[in-house]
């Protein structure tokens, strides 16, 4: 997958391995995220979506069974949550409204069958976002730790925003993390 952004596209030089040329793909799964060579999140979220409507079929047929509404809420938490919310953290902040809205019908037609209201994408994705940066922030080891650490505000505790140039920067895991944080209300 050859992902390029700058204005003038000149077709990628072919790239050969073991006299194999590569075959460039628009998109790609990795680690079960569909990525695409734009950097858009549309290819995955139709496949969470997919994958989404068939487990809600199953939901659907659980409560034809006169299954409880807590055994429908577990098994919407273990098998069509996991589902939708898989990596949230990686793309949940980069999504377009027209995806996220699709994605939040689904949620919303999930907790109609279940009998309760669900927390809907953009809660679970603040939650992730905010927990994830917390962890980053409390473990050394982490990568990210000292970049997260070097936005520490002197004089408070929040964390500075980063220079985002570009939007797509800007819509990515760190910033959208620290914008959150900086948000959410203060832990005791």
């Amino acid at each position: 997958m050859v992902v390029d952004f700058r204005k003038s596209k000149s077709p990628p030089s072919p790239v050969c391995i073991s006299g194999t040329d590569v075959e460039i793909v628009p998109s790609y799964r990795f680690l079960g995220v569909q990525l695409d060579n734009k950097l858009e999140w549309s290819t995955n979220t139709d496949a969470v979506y997919k994958k989404a409507m068939s487990r809600l079929y199953f939901l659907r047929r659980l409560r034809s069974f006169s299954v409880c509404s807590r055994m429908l809420q577990m098994f919407y938490q273990s098998v069509m949550a996991s589902t939708i919310f898989f990596a949230a953290v990686c793309w949940g902040a980069g999504i377009k409204a027209k995806d996220a809205n699709r994605l939040n019908k689904l949620i919303k037609k999930a907790g109609s069958v279940v009998g309760c209201r669900l927390d809907n994408l953009d809660e679970v994705v603040r939650d992730r976002m905010v927990l994830k940066l917390r962890t980053i922030m409390d473990s050394p080891s982490h990568p990210l730790h000292n970049t997260v650490d070097k936005l520490r505000s002197s004089f408070s505790n929040r964390l500075l925003q980063p220079r985002c140039s570009k939007e797509r920067y800007r819509k990515s895991f760190l910033p959208s993390a620290i914008r959150l944080y900086n948000s959410s209300k203060p832990s005791q």
